[in-house]
């Protein structure tokens, strides 16, 4: 027996829809259209930067900054959109918020805020945020601040942090560079789950342009060497403000690309160096008809 259809059968395009805010995936309005397979990666919000002391070029003239946050992490979810409900919740991870700073007292200083987590239908997806870098705690040219950068998030977890090890603050001495701290660890990337790399720790400098312990990189992202699809790159410790002391200011972390998706380089969930809001994260889907 012999079957012949009259007409043809024709397969909407490949379709990405990016979120870059929470909102909703109505399924069968995709269904509707043709579309049978999804695929979507949710990237977590970088860590925020803690906060550190800034005298203003008044007084003992430092500069100390609190350690970068870590970056977001990565997952990656493949299937069929009819195995999904009605109703798929996307929530899309916020940049950690920045720390307080203060101008003499460490005791009135804040850890930064944690990266938000990102997620696609509750569990089917999901990437945790950086944890924030933490906050400078002793105003001094011979302790160590213990400025250390944060966590990296990491793929399939809701809890901030989980991800690369952040940087560890050496010690400043009064007359130059003190003991070196350590950088912020690369994060790992390996069957569709991605760790965000670690904060970079802060350093300590005065106004006059002496350092007196250079900050510390920041961590790559979702790293794998046999394949840079998803890799976000670290950060270099760099300058602080105008006439202040060089290479104090931490390394940022990097999250991770959505590149196998959107087929873009865009870096999403990396945390900051600098005193501004780390980025946030991300969830793309790719439907196909097959």
């Amino acid at each position: 027996m012999r079957v012949e259809l009259a007409g043809s059968l024709v397969h909407p395009d490949p379709l990405v829809i990016r979120f870059d805010a929470s909102g909703n995936f109505h399924t069968p309005d995709y269904i509707d259209l043709g579309y049978t397979h999804f695929d979507v990666i949710c990237i977590g919000g970088g860590g925020g930067m803690g906060g550190g002391i800034d005298t203003v070029n008044t007084g003992t003239q430092i500069r100390s900054y609190g350690g970068a946050g870590g970056g977001g992490g990565y997952h990656r979810i493949r299937g069929l959109l009819s195995a999904l409900p009605a109703d798929c919740p996307v929530v899309v991870g916020a940049g950690g918020t920045l720390g307080t700073e203060h101008a003499s007292n460490p005791a009135l200083t804040t850890d930064g805020g944690d990266g938000g987590v990102s997620t696609f239908n509750a569990t089917t997806c999901r990437a945790s945020g950086g944890k924030g870098g933490k906050r400078v705690q002793s105003n001094s040219t011979t302790v160590t601040t213990q400025a250390n950068g944060g966590d990296g998030g990491v793929g399939d977890r809701t809890a901030a942090g989980g991800g690369a090890t952040g940087g560890v603050a050496g010690t400043p001495t009064a007359t130059g560079p003190g003991t070196p701290g350590t950088a912020g660890q690369d994060g790992t990337f390996f069957s569709d789950v991605g760790k965000g790399g670690g904060g970079g720790a802060g350093g300590v400098g005065k106004y006059g342009g002496t350092t007196l312990n250079a900050a510390t990189a920041g961590g790559r992202g979702s790293y794998n060497p046999g394949d840079t699809s998803v890799y976000g790159p670290g950060g270099q410790p760099s300058t602080g403000p105008a006439t202040s002391a060089a290479n104090i200011r931490p390394g940022s972390a990097s999250g991770a690309k959505a590149a196998p998706v959107t087929g873009l380089p865009t870096v999403y969930g990396q945390s900051k160096g600098t005193r501004v809001v780390s980025d946030p994260g991300v969830v793309v889907i790719r439907l196909t008809a097959e």
